[in-house]
């Protein structure tokens, strides 16, 4: 998540759309005093800051994965307090209705279908997380799912200014930093992209059981885009 006062915007990040890559791109071109948040893989980078107050709890909330397991990360003895997977509405409360009315405020969505299949993979491969066969973890409700529209969304309202395709990602984010004037140089890095296992046509992991589920789970975000299983990716039809 990054909240840039250099190019004023604010970045919503949501799961398995390139948001890793991009915070590593734009991390060294933002400004001083902007918000970028950390994760596992750009902890030590140098790119994460000022995503915590700077009092002492703030600094040792940001240490120490205990704290985070003890206090709400809500919580108003923390101050400021930005996270990785932020919804909009809790970045509009910190930052403000002044900032958050007048930067332009995006984030990027990809296929509901193709999207679940990516996270599975993603946990089971790359994170080594023993997850069940794909049915049952989209089935059973132990198993949390990348929905990510509640990060956009308040009710039934998008609240973001635009949700952009990840099919089209990389001529959306040039784009983006043209109107912003981000001088970005065009070298993406590719963050947590190593992902093993044989993973073939998403279309493939389905029956009409879990096809549904999705269907239903992610109403919101498929609405706002039109996706629809029988495409060819994550595109819209």
């Amino acid at each position: 998540m990054i909240v840039s006062h250099k190019y004023r915007f604010i970045f919503i990040k949501t799961h398995k759309t390139a948001g890793s890559s991009m915070e590593m791109a734009l991390g060294p071109l933002c400004g001083a005093d902007d918000i970028i948040t950390p994760m596992e893989s750009n902890a030590t980078s140098g790119i994460p800051k000022n995503f915590h107050s700077r009092n002492l709890i703030g600094r040792s909330y940001a240490k120490s994965k205990l704290l985070r397991k003890c206090i709400n990360r809500h919580s108003p003895i923390l101050g400021s307090w930005f996270y990785e997977h932020m919804p909009a509405s809790r970045v509009r409360h910190l930052v403000g209705d002044d900032v958050w009315n007048s930067y332009y405020k995006f984030c990027f969505e990809r296929n509901s279908w193709d999207k679940v299949v990516s996270y599975y993979n993603w946990k089971k491969h790359g994170q080594r997380k023993k997850l069940p066969d794909f049915t049952t973890y989209v089935m059973q409700k132990t198993h949390r799912l990348p929905l990510d529209s509640r990060l956009y969304f308040e009710d039934e309202s998008c609240i973001v200014d635009e949700v952009l395709d990840y099919n089209e990602f990389t001529g959306s984010f040039i784009n983006i930093c043209k109107r912003l004037n981000i001088p970005f140089t065009g070298t993406m890095p590719r963050e947590k992209t190593n992902v093993n296992g044989n993973i073939t046509d998403f279309h493939n992991y389905y029956n009409v059981l879990t096809k549904n589920k999705i269907a239903t789970e992610y109403r919101r975000e498929i609405n706002l885009m039109g996706y629809v299983f029988d495409s060819s990716g994550s595109a819209k039809p």
